[in-house]
């Protein structure tokens, strides 16, 4: 695994969130960790929030053109990027994958959540 590149690519999630672009995660433990490592912005709460997916979908356009889908690895964090990339397009928007893709290319053997297992 390439910590150089995995550190150029959370660079770039931040500051795609400094410019204001939502980022879809499943839950607060996500963000947490996210937060740790210097990531701040507009996140998006998928698992638990009560709403729907396209309910979510619709907040998150409603402050950007582009929206970050950062959902985690696992089977169910596939299914909700595919149908939450579907709901954003039909919307007009751009669901950003890219960061998602590039984080799964270099971490897919080690990593399949974003939050972390232990306590920091």
């Amino acid at each position: 695994m390439s910590f150089k590149k995995l550190s150029c690519i959370m660079e770039e999630l931040k500051i795609c969130s400094e410019q204001g672009m939502p980022i879809l995660i499943e839950g607060k433990k996500d963000e947490e960790a996210l937060k740790f490592l210097g990531i701040n912005g507009n996140f998006i709460k998928v698992s638990g929030s009560g709403l729907k997916l396209f309910e979510i979908a619709e907040i998150a356009v409603a402050s950007s053109s582009k929206v970050i889908i950062l959902t985690e690895f696992d089977k169910k964090g596939i299914t909700l990027a595919k149908k939450l990339s579907e709901d954003i397009q039909s919307l007009g928007s751009y669901p950003n994958l890219e960061i998602r893709r590039k984080i799964m290319g270099i971490t897919k053997k080690f990593i399949k959540d974003i939050e972390p297992s232990k306590t920091y």
